[in-house]
């Protein structure tokens, strides 16, 4: 048994009775972490603000048995950005949906904490949202080690800078010659420079300059689904969420 203080992000709230809720916590110290607070959901329960989705608080926890317990919690940022518009949430519940199926259970993870601190400060003002979400999964996936390889060529070695094609099968990449993309298998994609460059781009750099860059209209489309289909085939799952967004447009 044990009292402990962390840091952090919620993730998810889910109902429980009639007044707790169950949220799953990312923190630095303890990762990805479930905990209950009860009577959490009562209009004037102390912990109403700061046990909300997306809120960065100040928890002091009670831990046994693998299970954890909300004691206490201060609310430090509420990211109201991300409640107040509709576009803004459901990109923000998609991306904590991908965080929460991609990290591992209670192992210290400073790197994913502080990317979903970036991510949703950006998220919280950005003006493509959709963007941003992207922008931040590929990074996420990257992390976790599911990197897209498009530095050299899968098949003779060249370093790529220019378009590329790429496999999601067999999460290959070839060069522009013709015998070398015909070693490619599977469903593919033809990325063009400045797509290639971007992803790039969201793989190595630092976490203060992930966001730090603009893209043209063509870019953008690509990326994203480049994205899309990148997040299904590694995590063997099919996003839905994002969908909404259609009938909001």
């Amino acid at each position: 048994m044990a009292h402990i203080r962390a840091k952090g992000f919620v993730l998810r709230d889910q109902p429980i009775g009639d007044a707790d809720r169950l949220i799953s916590l990312l923190t630095s110290q303890y990762g990805l972490i479930t905990a209950a607070a009860r009577g959490a959901r009562r209009s004037r329960s102390p912990l109403l603000a700061s046990t909300q989705v997306f809120a960065l608080s100040d928890f002091e926890l009670f831990h046994h048995r693998g299970r954890y317990t909300v004691d206490s919690a201060e609310l430090i940022e509420p990211f109201l950005g991300l409640h107040q518009d509709i576009y803004k949430m459901i990109c923000a519940a998609h991306l904590a949906e991908v965080f929460i199926d991609g990290l591992r259970d209670d192992l210290p993870d400073r790197a994913s904490y502080e990317l979903w601190g970036w991510s949703t400060s950006e998220l919280n003002h950005s003006d493509d949202p959709l963007l941003t979400v992207h922008t931040a999964q590929l990074r996420l996936l990257s992390q976790t080690g599911l990197k897209p390889p498009l530095d050299h060529c899968g098949f003779c070695g060249t370093n790529l800078n220019g378009s590329v094609l790429f496999s999601y099968a067999t999460a290959s990449v070839s060069c522009l010659s013709s015998k070398c993309q015909s070693n490619l298998k599977g469903r593919r994609i033809h990325l063009s420079g400045g797509t290639a460059a971007c992803i790039r781009h969201i793989t190595q750099a630092p976490l203060p300059k992930l966001f730090s860059f603009t893209v043209i209209e063509d870019v953008r489309n690509q990326l994203i689904e480049f994205s899309e289909n990148w997040l299904t085939e590694q995590m063997e799952k099919k996003y839905t969420r994002l969908d909404m967004l259609k009938d909001l447009e």
